[in-house]
């Protein structure tokens, strides 16, 4: 990647990372659905003016069922689900737990598309990650922490996650369309269907006082962590491909803890960090990254070796 590329890697996860962050602030006046609503209604705006910009259409009304299908799947459950989780557990621990779902989707994958084949490699990698995902949520400990239920609800999240980039594969990546496009539809997508279950299911009368600091948190959730995101993930995709751009997932826990430590002052024991490692160890040997260093490394030419300096005969 060039030095544009690395930029915009870098921001992707910074974007991602913060965004437990501002899903924390946020829920000091909003409830759950509430938030997942305004960061949908904020994010689909950004992402149809960036189309609008680009002069590109969305999808054609036959894909709208697939496209409802996963706007559910990867957008309507998991923000909820990473809102309800952070009202009983801290935005570090969700962060790292998302940083689980490429393995996630991994196991996903192997169960639903005959394609995927579950290598040694790819077992060893999915078995790693799980225990480090045990880890991370540490259920031997959860003082400071919150409930071990918040934090299986962000486990939740990072599944349903899974299933939606499964069925994207499946039934909307076949027809080539522009990421954007699909990107743009599925967030208007899920904004519709959030806001039609909050008005039924909860209301909009909000559980805190609306100052400053949750209206503002997010607002930047909606229109950053969101809708820029995935724009800047469709140019990364598109100028460094898909497998340069997923390694995002390596440093998104990594913004989410030092974002949640030192803005949130949220505590931080040893399990945290740890897991969180394991399950990047662990994803790295799943998608093969480990061997393809390694491979690279055995092929680099030797550096080469300046000759001996003869020392000079001392006068006499």
């Amino acid at each position: 990647m060039n030095l544009t590329n690395w930029g915009r890697f870098v921001l992707l996860a910074a974007l991602w990372g913060c965004s437990f962050a501002f899903i924390k602030m946020s829920l000091e006046a909003f409830a759950p659905l509430q938030l997942a609503s305004g960061r949908l209604i904020v994010g689909a705006l950004v992402v149809l003016g960036i189309l609008a910009l680009k002069r590109l259409t969305l999808p054609s009304r036959k894909l709208w069922g697939h496209i409802a299908v996963a706007a559910v799947f990867g957008n309507v459950i998991p923000f909820t689900l990473f809102a309800i989780g952070e009202q009983y557990t801290t935005a570090t621990t969700a962060g790292v737990i998302q940083g689980a779902t490429p393995l996630i989707t991994m196991g996903v994958a192997v169960l639903a598309l005959s394609e995927e084949r579950p290598s040694t490699r790819k077992v060893a990698g999915l078995i790693g990650g799980f225990i480090g995902l045990i880890v991370v949520v540490g259920p031997w400990n959860t003082d400071g922490f919150g409930t071990l239920g918040g934090q299986l609800a962000c486990v939740g999240a990072a599944a349903s996650y899974a299933v939606s980039f499964v069925y994207v594969r499946r039934f909307i990546a076949p027809h080539k369309l522009p990421a954007l496009s699909v990107t743009a539809a599925q967030l208007g997508a899920a904004a519709v269907i959030t806001v039609v279950v909050t008005t039924f299911m909860t209301g909009w009368a909000l559980h805190g006082d609306l100052t400053a600091k949750p209206l503002l948190a997010l607002l930047v959730l909606g229109a950053a962590s969101t809708g820029i995101a995935f724009a800047l993930l469709n140019r990364l995709i598109a100028d460094a491909g898909p497998t340069t751009a997923s390694g995002v997932n390596y440093l998104v826990p990594v913004f989410a803890v030092i974002v949640g430590v030192l803005a949130l002052g949220e505590p931080l024991t040893w399990n945290v960090p740890v897991g969180g490692v394991i399950v990047i160890a662990a994803l790295a040997l799943a998608e093969g990254r480990i061997s393809a260093l390694r491979k690279r490394t055995e092929a680099a030419p030797p550096m080469p070796v300046a000759p001996a300096r003869v020392p000079e005969k001392a006068c006499p």
